[in-house]
């Protein structure tokens, strides 16, 4: 019986946390649906920290040679980490709060699991900052 109330628990979180990247093109995100983003990149960010470790090993791993890689990866892996922990953190508690301004991130990607590839993430916040919201 407790199993269930934890899948259900779990399932309600996803569904919330999915709906926190809705985004159109057609309109912008109101202020409820970019809260709940930050408050979704924040618990993303939270638990899958300690992803940054393997990413940065593989990235350093391609771009240097294997044995420095290792090294050298792991050292920013733990760093990026550990900022990314700290901001997800950050993010959950102050979620209702518009700061910075219009609810953008504090580090890019927003989270672990995007590649680091320029999606227009970074325009598209400058481009709501300046622009009326209402």
């Amino acid at each position: 019986m407790i199993k269930r109330y934890q899948f259900l628990l779990v399932l309600a979180v996803l569904s919330v946390a999915v709906t926190g990247f809705a985004r159109g093109p057609f309109y912008s995100e109101s202020i409820p649906a970019r809260s709940s983003r930050k408050f979704t990149r924040g618990l993303l960010n939270t638990v899958f920290f300690w992803a940054e470790i393997p990413k940065e090993v593989n990235r350093d791993w391609q771009n240097v040679d294997p044995l420095t890689g290792v090294f050298t990866g792991t050292g920013k892996g733990i760093y990026k980490g550990a900022q990314r922990f700290g901001v997800g953190v950050y993010e959950m508690v102050t979620f209702p709060l518009d700061s910075p301004a219009n609810y953008q991130p504090i580090v890019y990607p927003e989270t672990v699991m995007e590649d680091g590839v320029d999606w227009g993430a970074e325009d598209y916040y400058i481009q709501q900052r300046s622009s009326k919201l209402y």
